[in-house]
């Protein structure tokens, strides 16, 4: 497997935990919200790009914004973004994959990554541009859920509005070791355990969901490359 399509894949992945992430907010978050505004930054008086939906999150301690864009099918979105973010002083780097293109956007001082995704029989591109600033001071994260101890450093997303948050680790252990932890501790914790995971041959696997009065807790544990596997939790507001 090429550099690129391993780099391609890894950015898809992300984006579906992202996806994931705010699909599990439900009705509560203020995100994806149907906006239908003119972007001021990436319009340029000829290119016209509408804002369908944004949200503010926070990554890591440092704040992230997210942006979704729709355009016809025949608009050479890639070039325009391009053109563009070089317009605005970026030095922009474009990776070309079976699905669609990433890219990645840099100034001194911060970054812009963008997804162009291309369905079949599907009238639109859609276009998903995350905003970061690396450089800001980054504030600690509070997490009512434990990180998996024998897990490597997590990655943590939350949003703003509703501070749900989904923490990813990735870890050497299996997954029955990593569901059997979390059983134990949120359940210990006052955590009850409400959609236990998958049991096949003696093997613990899939997605775990808890609940604690007003808030659910899921914990979803995949088998990755290398011999790690990832460790997906995410804590919103909401019952069962």
């Amino acid at each position: 497997m090429s550099q690129h399509s391993t780099f391609f894949q890894r950015i898809i992945q992300s984006l579906f935990v992202a996806l994931l992430f705010f699909g599990a907010l439900g009705v509560e978050a203020r995100v994806w919200r149907g906006l239908n505004a003119k972007d001021p930054l990436l319009s340029d008086g000829t290119l016209n790009w509408t804002v369908a939906r944004r949200t503010k999150l926070t990554r890591n301690g440092r704040p992230l914004e997210m942006n979704l864009y729709t355009v016809r099918y025949t608009e050479p979105a890639v070039n325009q973004l391009k053109r563009r973010f070089e317009a605005l002083g970026a030095k922009v780097v474009i990776v070309r994959g079976r699905d669609g293109v990433t890219g990645v956007a840099r100034w001194p001082n911060k970054k812009a990554r963008f997804i162009v995704l291309t369905p079949r029989n599907d009238p639109h591109k859609y276009i998903i541009v995350t905003w970061s600033h690396p450089k800001k001071q980054a504030k600690k994260i509070k997490l009512s859920i434990p990180t998996y101890p024998r897990g490597k450093k997590p990655s943590t997303i939350s949003d703003n509005d509703t501070s749900a948050v989904i923490m990813s680790q990735r870890t050497s252990d299996s997954p029955s070791e990593v569901h059997s932890f979390y059983a134990r501790t949120l359940t210990s914790a006052g955590w009850k355990m409400v959609v236990p995971a998958i049991v096949s041959h003696g093997t613990i696997r899939g997605l775990a969901t808890y609940q604690k009065k007003n808030r659910i807790c899921f914990i979803q544990v995949s088998k990755g490359r290398s011999g790690l596997n990832m460790i997906t939790v995410l804590v919103k507001k909401g019952t069962l």
